[in-house]
């Protein structure tokens, strides 16, 4: 049945700190490059800038719990955190075009590769992260062949027609990244399981309310919460985000037309 409720999700304790200062780095990492992405595009350096500032727990947080080995991404256009969380190059993601009127739908790619997936028995799950570049009967239609031959996918975002479907819909807080990677690791084992797709749907706060529920805040608070590290942790985070973020804006720079 689908949730009605918000969740609050955790992961096992096992492993919980050298996870958390995973999604940390990555978090911190994605909001360097969007400040530094955002001050290029209004220089003019840098045209288009979609910027993912409050949205990075639901990218980062869903694409770390993939398997790097057997899953896909399939993210919508400009989704930074999922280019930094699966190690893919951060500077075409700044660069991206919605390229969806002559490369086809990002939903219906990750649906016809999850076929694949299943068809060639690789355990393999499609994640897809709902936004632009996909039209409302594009994600209908991708939703309803997903659910009729139980695909192995999992869809973020919000959930629309999936729920007249039936397909299992997890709500989850949008700015909690550890939560976010739960009901995604979550879904990609019931997907892997062989019973067919879900949806994982964010809550985020109103753009007015950032700075109270801000998910780099969100994130240090939990991992503060665990006793393992100190100031220095997040001091040399800082420092490493600067060197990693520079290098991205400058292949940006170098590369752009």
């Amino acid at each position: 049945m689908p949730l009605t409720t918000l969740e609050t999700v955790t992961v096992a304790p096992v492993g919980l700190p050298a996870l958390l200062r995973r999604l940390y780095r990555t978090l911190a990492t994605v909001r360097r490059i969007d400040g530094g992405a955002r001050a290029m595009e209004h220089r003019g350096e840098l045209q288009g800038y979609r910027p993912v500032s409050g949205r990075e727990a639901v990218q980062v947080g869903s694409a770390a719990a993939l398997d790097p080995a057997r899953d896909l991404a399939f993210p919508a256009a400009r989704d930074l955190g999922v280019a930094v969380a699966t190690g893919a190059d951060a500077s075409l993601a700044l660069q991206a075009r919605d390229r969806r009127a002559a490369d086809g739908s990002p939903v219906t790619h990750a649906v016809a590769w999850a076929l694949g997936a299943k068809l060639d028995r690789t355990g393999g799950v499609a994640l897809v992260l709902l936004g632009p570049g996909s039209t409302a009967r594009e994600v209908d239609e991708a939703m309803t062949t997903a659910a009729v031959s139980r695909l192995p996918v999992v869809f973020v975002g919000a959930a629309g027609p999936s729920r007249v479907q039936g397909m299992p819909v997890q709500l989850v807080d949008g700015v909690d990244a550890l939560a976010v990677h739960d009901a995604t690791s979550r879904a990609l084992d019931r997907a892997r399981a062989g019973a067919g797709p879900s949806v994982v749907e964010p809550v985020l706060p109103e753009p007015g309310a950032w700075a109270g529920r801000d998910p780099l805040l969100v994130c240090e608070q939990i991992l503060r919460e665990t006793a393992t590290v100190h100031d220095d942790f997040f001091a040399d985070v800082a420092d490493t985000v600067d060197v990693l973020a520079e290098a991205v804006l400058t292949r940006v720079r170098t590369t752009r037309p």
